[in-house]
């Protein structure tokens, strides 16, 4: 979600699409939608050919109705394989409105609460420190006032970080200790040797300092994969088979999953980095972590799948809970998870309402053209990225491969900006 620090998306890029919006047939609905899927397909493809995308599939839906349906650029672009529309993305961080919907089936099954103390299931976790002062190797601390909590961890103010998330000591104590899994998200050759599952995880943070107190603010972090380590000590079943059972094949979610077998191999993306030189492929297929059934399963980051797939599973959140006829949620806890329990600062020039595991837009981010009003959403790393209109039955969702930092984040806006306008442009 670092798109939400880079606002500096040209007005030119939004009155282009802007422009072709309106060349459409005033007289069809079908054909004044053509005008601005044209539009937005044009673009794609001169981000493709300048090298800022690799590829992208984007899709937009409403109440069901595929709307518009594109697949530009390339799977892999040095072997200049075409993206098809099966192909297979690393979903990074939209995995978690995944792992956060599973936590709210178990409150909804009554097998935990959301003000439950974590140190229930996770003893690791039961009596935390917080940072109070000294560098990385000299951190005092003080005992925390209370325990994280179940909604703590959804909301990401448990105090634990992601150690690429700042430079603190605490940050730098998660780097030191390879406090972390191993994804090239954020990683630097100083760091020290990543966890390599999900119990050493939740013991590392365990002996780490919390950033600030329980429920005191907003921290991008480790904390839905902690959320995983909860799922499995509730349900007795390892994170994969939980999340197959309860939510991948209820939703027909075929290809999602933890792992890349041989059999998909061939659909699996390349993933890049963008730097000012141009697209860098920083993970092949052949050699991905997902690769290796022994990986550590982070419900907070881990997943791949489709772009069909993940449709699927917003389309649900859409539904408030339900699909083709089956409950997977109450309708009273999605609520929950739409409405605002924590603000966050920082991530722009306007406070962003944050629910369970999903960013809430307003007028603000609208105009921005972050997040349409009246929506909630989320992205991956990767550039993933989809939002979900349960008052209208938007669906809109982004899939493409490229990891964006420094310098280069205003490419992430830009690739937001497109599909938010696209959807607002052809829905009614």
């Amino acid at each position: 979600m670092n798109w939400l620090k880079s606002l500096s998306l040209t007005g030119a890029f939004i009155a282009a699409i802007a422009a072709g919006a309106c060349s459409g047939n005033e007289n069809s609905n079908e054909a004044a939608a053509a005008a601005p899927i044209a539009e937005a397909t044009k673009a794609l493809d001169q981000l493709v050919a300048k090298g800022s995308l690799p590829g992208a599939i984007v899709i937009v839906e409403q109440n069901g109705e595929r709307l518009a349906d594109i697949v530009t650029g390339y799977q892999d672009v040095e072997k200049k394989e075409p993206l098809t529309k099966d192909a297979i993305f690393r979903l990074y961080s939209m995995s978690k409105p995944i792992t956060s919907i599973a936590i709210l089936m178990l409150a909804d099954q009554g097998k935990l609460k959301l003000d439950d103390p974590v140190g229930n299931y996770l003893p690791a976790l039961a009596d935390m420190q917080v940072y109070d002062s000294g560098d990385v190797d000299h951190i005092v601390t003080v005992p925390a006032k209370r325990p994280i909590t179940i909604h703590d961890l959804l909301t990401h103010t448990s105090g634990i970080p992601y150690h690429f998330s700042g430079n603190t000591p605490v940050h730098q104590y998660y780097r030191k200790h390879g406090i972390m899994r191993d994804t090239p998200v954020g990683r630097t050759p100083e760091d020290g040797p990543p966890a390599s599952n999900l119990a050493q995880l939740v013991d590392r943070i365990g002996h780490a300092p919390l950033l600030f107190q329980p429920g005191e603010k907003f921290e991008y972090s480790y904390s839905t994969t902690v959320l995983g380590a909860v799922i499995e000590a509730v349900s007795g079943e390892r994170l994969d088979q939980f999340l197959q059972k309860n939510i991948f094949a209820p939703l027909e979610m075929n290809e999602t999953g933890f792992f890349i077998e041989d059999t998909a191999l061939d659909r699996f993306v390349t993933g890049y980095a963008a730097t000012p030189e141009g697209l860098v492929a920083i993970e092949q297929p052949e050699t991905s972590d997902y690769r290796d059934h022994d990986r550590l399963l982070d419900g907070g980051g881990a997943l791949a799948g489709t772009a069909e797939d993940y449709l699927k599973f917003a389309t649900m959140l859409a539904r408030k809970g339900e699909y083709k006829g089956k409950r997977l949620v109450s309708e009273a806890l999605i609520d929950q998870m739409f409405s605002s329990q924590v603000t966050i600062s920082g991530w722009g020039p306007n406070p962003v309402q944050f629910g369970y595991g999903l960013a809430i837009g307003d007028a603000n981010s609208d105009a921005l053209g972050m997040q349409p009003d009246g929506s909630v959403s989320w992205s991956g790393s990767g550039n993933t990225y989809f939002f979900v209109n349960p008052k209208t039955g938007v669906v809109a969702l982004l899939m493409t491969h490229i990891i964006v930092s420094g310098t280069e984040q205003a490419r992430t806006l830009e690739f937001r900006s497109l599909v938010n306008h696209l959807a607002k442009e052809i829905t009614h």
